[in-house]
């Protein structure tokens, strides 16, 4: 793994991205200590629980766990860099273009999906390119599917942090645990279910088609790829769109139904390609 270009360009960028999340969220952890500490009791579990589950996803075997410890880096430092450097760019650019009222309502619905859907989808690639040889790590959608949401687990987790961080000074700094529990309710209880997890999975599903399904023709797995990253910005940007403010089961259950749905897709996928070897094989002895 270690002589593929794509293993170092995973490695170099988690680290910019290490240093930009710790350059950025450190000197607010060490202000806001209690805010910290609070954030680390709730995020934590949450952290374990989702790798868990991420990480098993698939049924006839879980992903390898040095990969999916991979993608999860690739998520909480890799694409968050990313996403650090990019959308007060690319927010600054709609506000000069569009004007800021226009900024102000519409540009984190569109700003973060083009940004952070292509920087965590980008970890999918890497990770597949990794390791490209047999037994290959993304063999179909399911497989995508699981380092997807891993990925999205990690982004989201610690793009949690920032928002705890983001709330108190919003507020003035004054009501520091009021403020991290109010934070960390509509992060995690309200809007953890249908998250970054849940987009990044949908386009890791159709990347993991596109890049496992190598017996079927190009052209397909392309627009299938396609498909599934541009669903998951358009899933991105209707939760961070102003429509229905605060209506987060309204918004969020969509959400994870077209995951659920993706899913039971892939999952069928990866039934049916295991299952037909087998049958032959069966058919033949006899």
């Amino acid at each position: 793994m270690t002589g593929r270009p794509a293993f170092w360009l995973w490695a170099v960028a988690c680290a910019l991205g290490a240093y930009t999340t710790v350059v950025t969220l450190a000197p607010q952890a060490g202000v806001f200590s209690v805010a910290a500490v609070l954030a680390m009791i709730v995020l934590s579990p949450l952290l374990l629980l989702g790798f868990w589950l991420f990480h098993r996803v698939r049924p006839v075997r879980a992903n390898p766990v040095g990969y999916a410890l991979m993608a999860l880096a690739w998520g909480g430092f890799g694409a968050f860099g990313v996403a650090l450097v990019a959308n007060p760019a690319f927010l600054s650019l709609i506000g000069k273009t569009m004007g800021l009222t226009f900024a102000d309502r519409w540009g984190d619905a569109i700003a973060a999906p083009v940004n952070e859907e292509l920087a965590k989808s980008a970890g999918v690639a890497l990770l597949a390119l990794a390791k490209p040889r047999p037994p290959r790590l993304i063999t179909g959608p399911l497989a995508g599917f699981g380092y997807g949401a891993l990925i999205g687990l990690g982004f989201q987790i610690v793009e949690d942090f920032l928002y705890v961080f983001n709330t108190i000074t919003a507020a003035g700094g004054v009501q520091e645990v009021t403020d991290t529990l109010s934070s960390l309710f509509v992060r995690v209880v309200l809007s953890a279910w249908w998250s970054h997890w849940a987009m990044t999975a949908v386009a890791g599903a159709g990347l993991g088609y596109a890049l496992g399904r190598t017996d079927l023709r190009a052209g397909r797995r392309a627009l299938v790829g396609a498909a599934g990253v541009l669903l998951a910005m358009a899933m991105h940007a209707w939760w961070d769109s102003p429509a229905l403010p605060g209506a987060f089961l309204t918004k969020g259950v969509p959400l994870l139904l077209v995951a659920a749905a993706v899913y039971l897709l892939a999952r069928h996928d990866e039934r049916t390609r295991l299952r037909v070897p087998a049958g032959a094989g069966i058919r033949q002895a006899t």
